[in-house]
């Protein structure tokens, strides 16, 4: 659901039992990129900013409907599940739960602090201690070089197997390639303005991540480590705190994007309730899938 009319959203998803099976190798990254640049492609989605860690990954994105949404993220995360899993031999369900989005409002505090968590993802886990050094796919390092585009490679399976029924055995590729936007408080400056954002925004997260490590007398794990990481292991504390269902930097924001969806909650379940006691008039809400009517048994005559 977009619960604010801008289209900001920041989407979240993470692997089952929170395995590394994203963990970052440079095929992986090959694929996540070529996936990511096929669904872009395919739904001419807004990307902002993502970062793939070994179990989860975050996008900043603008959607223009609930729908695109979902038909992006379907696409996005089926394709990944499978180029992945075959990739790393898993088999299994590969991602925990359905995907998670949160609206972001569209002003410029509230579009800083999700791009700068972005950003810091990485370094704020102790993992790295630059988000440049982060060895699996992320925009920091493009942005900061003031690159606005990041490509990958895209399998189409299905004509590889169509070549492999008629004898053949080939890869059938293509290179695809993902376009960042800048965030919309960022649109009106100049492209050296930005990149010089960019760049102060990658310092100030280097500050931050070395100040807590000096706090805590540790050391970053470093890009070695996490490559070694075995794909089906798992974390031995898996912390998933529960995610917040938008953002907004103050109160009345928040109660008011509450307020919106909690009535449009409610309008949809009062049209869905009338739905399936039979009345065809119903509207729901703008921006929301109707529930599935009753499955209906054929009969044969006896």
């Amino acid at each position: 659901m977009l619960d604010d009319p801008s289209g900001l959203v920041e989407i979240t998803s993470r692997t089952v039992q929170g395995r590394y099976l994203m963990r970052p190798s440079e095929e992986a990254n090959d694929l996540i990129l070529g996936v990511l640049g096929r669904a872009q492609a395919k739904y001419n989605v807004v990307l902002h900013a993502f970062c793939f860690l070994s179990n989860h990954f975050h996008l900043h994105a603008t959607m223009t409907s609930a729908e695109q949404m979902s038909l992006f993220m379907g696409f996005l995360n089926g394709n990944l599940a499978k180029e992945l899993g075959r990739l790393h031999g898993w088999k299994e369900k590969f991602w925990g739960r359905r995907y998670h989005s949160a609206s972001v409002k569209p002003t410029e505090h509230d579009q800083l602090r999700r791009f700068l968590y972005i950003l810091d993802n990485s370094c704020k886990e102790g993992l790295v201690a630059s988000p440049l050094e982060w060895p699996g796919v992320s925009t920091a390092g493009a942005l900061y070089r003031g690159e606005t585009i990041m490509k990958g490679t895209w399998y189409d399976r299905t004509a590889e197997y169509r070549a492999r029924l008629s004898g053949e055995h080939k890869r059938c590729s293509s290179t695809e390639t993902v376009y960042l936007t800048p965030l919309p408080f960022l649109q009106e400056r100049s492209v050296d303005e930005q990149r010089a954002f960019y760049v102060d925004a990658v310092r100030g997260i280097e500050t931050k991540t070395a100040q807590m490590h000096r706090e805590n007398g540790t050391t970053p794990r470093g890009a070695r480590v996490i490559r070694r990481q075995k794909p089906h292991d798992k974390p031995k504390a898996f912390k998933a705190s529960p995610a917040p269902i938008f953002h907004a930097a103050n109160r009345e924001d928040f109660w008011a994007m509450y307020n919106a969806r909690k009535a449009k909650v409610a309008a949809y379940r009062d049209a869905a309730g009338r739905l399936k006691q039979g009345d065809t008039d119903v509207r729901f809400p703008e921006g929301c899938f109707p529930p599935r009517l009753p499955f209906v048994e054929s009969r044969t005559p006896t």
